[in-house]
């Protein structure tokens, strides 16, 4: 990863809203975040009853996933059909450009299931 895609390694990770810790929710309960910006959530979290609420919705929403759908095995091809309907769409901060566009993805043989 080049440096101008990732912060200095000397700058404190830091949340800026609400907003920004409840992005990052699914990467915190997958542990697909930094240590360092866990932790800065988790604080967050603490002091924050109604991101903790929000919190534990997205949880309670993961586990009832997880019972329904744990034990089934996808269908064949699913995952590059889902692979081809993927977009990226961006906003200019004012609004006053939006652009989408298609995700070029490469196909892939299903991965197998334990």
């Amino acid at each position: 990863m080049s440096s101008d895609q990732r912060p200095d390694a000397d700058e404190p990770i830091s949340v800026d809203s609400c907003e920004d810790v409840l992005s990052h929710v699914f990467e915190f309960l997958d542990h697909e975040t930094e240590p360092a910006r866990r932790e800065v959530i988790a604080e967050h979290l603490e002091d924050c009853s109604g991101c903790l609420r929000q919190f534990g919705i997205e949880q309670e929403f993961k586990a009832l996933v997880r019972r329904r759908c744990g034990g089934d095995v996808p269908p064949p091809g699913l995952r590059d059909r889902i692979k081809l309907q993927l977009t990226t769409v961006s906003f200019e901060e004012d609004g006053t450009q939006v652009s989408v566009e298609r995700v070029s993805v490469e196909r892939t043989q299903e991965r197998p299931t334990a």
